[in-house]
């Protein structure tokens, strides 16, 4: 396989694990030049979770920043959907197609003094957009279910850009633009539990290239009342990497995560997400516990399928 030169940032990693030389994976940053694109990078996740004990003081938050070839000088607006996805089943099937919350016009960005480039803090009530999507707050909703919202970047040109129209490229870690982010629905934990130093055991999960994650000692950092994340060291070649997992009433999800790394360039970012069965967990004692998610949910090119890795976390 090529190198190929990024304009950007050049990242190759080698990774043997048993193949032939002529076979070496190579892993390629994925951040490829991109024209006259634009995207909405991710400066701060602020409120990443919908509290299902007080949904009235509940919002999604998050700051952005727009890029586009003329730094910032296409911008036109940003619209904003939200979809419900129901995960509940004890409650019926209550899915809800995506609706339109609100548009943000450029005005409402201002230039950031560090970037030279627009940046905008874009938030939905919780209440405003369970009466949009017509749900039942107290019948329909539960611990488990998600709220997506989607961002879409309107150029003064016509170009429209979301996550329904994008190479992966844009997504991973210098663009950084998903345009669509899960706001789980949650009970909130005091920060103080399921953080700290914690031995973590690698308990199952290996590909075509070996075991995901080893034991390791890792710091348990709490983002949010539900949210917490760590450094882990990802395959024998693909360095540190964050994961990031949701305590979702009972219920450990890990939301989708981009590697920012690939096999082929163009083919988009390695990824991983809790697809399947999620750990449960007892918000009570926070001295041991598991996390379940697929590995190579989108494999970057590499010809890799998806596996489930489970991790077991000792408190020390």
């Amino acid at each position: 396989m090529k190198r190929i030169k990024h304009i950007i940032l050049i990242s190759l990693v080698l990774f043997s694990a048993g193949c032939k030389d002529d076979d070496k994976l190579i892993f390629e940053s994925v951040t490829d030049q991109t024209g006259t694109a634009g995207g909405l990078r991710t400066i701060n996740l602020i409120s990443p979770s919908i509290d299902l004990n007080d949904i009235a003081n509940s919002e999604f938050s998050v700051e952005v920043e727009e890029w586009d070839d003329q730094d910032g000088g296409l911008l036109e607006s940003v619209d904003v959907f939200v979809q419900f996805q129901d995960f509940t089943p004890d409650n019926g099937t209550n899915n809800k197609p995506e609706v339109l919350v609100l548009n943000v016009p450029a005005s409402n960005f201002q230039v950031s003094e560090s970037s030279g480039l627009p940046r905008a803090v874009i938030s939905v009530a919780a209440e405003d957009a369970v009466g949009l999507l017509g749900l039942d707050a107290s019948s329909e909703i539960d611990g488990g279910d998600v709220f997506r919202f989607r961002l879409a970047l309107n150029l003064t040109d016509g170009s429209v850009f979301s996550s329904n129209n994008l190479e992966g490229n844009l997504t991973g870690v210098f663009f950084n633009s998903p345009f669509s982010y899960p706001a789980n629905v949650v009970c909130n934990l005091d920060p103080t539990l399921f953080a700290g130093t914690y031995q973590m055991e690698f308990v199952s999960g290996s590909g075509g290239f070996g075991p995901s994650l080893g034991d390791q000692q890792v710091t348990i950092v709490a983002n949010s009342g539900t949210q917490r994340s760590t450094q882990v060291t990802w395959l024998p070649a693909g360095g540190s990497q964050t994961l990031t997992f949701d305590l979702i009433c009972g219920k450990i999800n890990v939301p989708l995560y981009s590697t920012g790394l690939a096999c082929v360039a163009g083919a988009g970012a390695i990824t991983w997400q809790t697809t399947g069965e999620q750990a449960t967990f007892d918000p009570t004692d926070d001295s041991e516990f598991f996390v379940r998610y697929n590995d190579f949910v989108t494999d970057g090119g590499c010809g890799v399928p998806s596996y489930e890795v489970v991790l077991r976390f000792v408190k020390i």
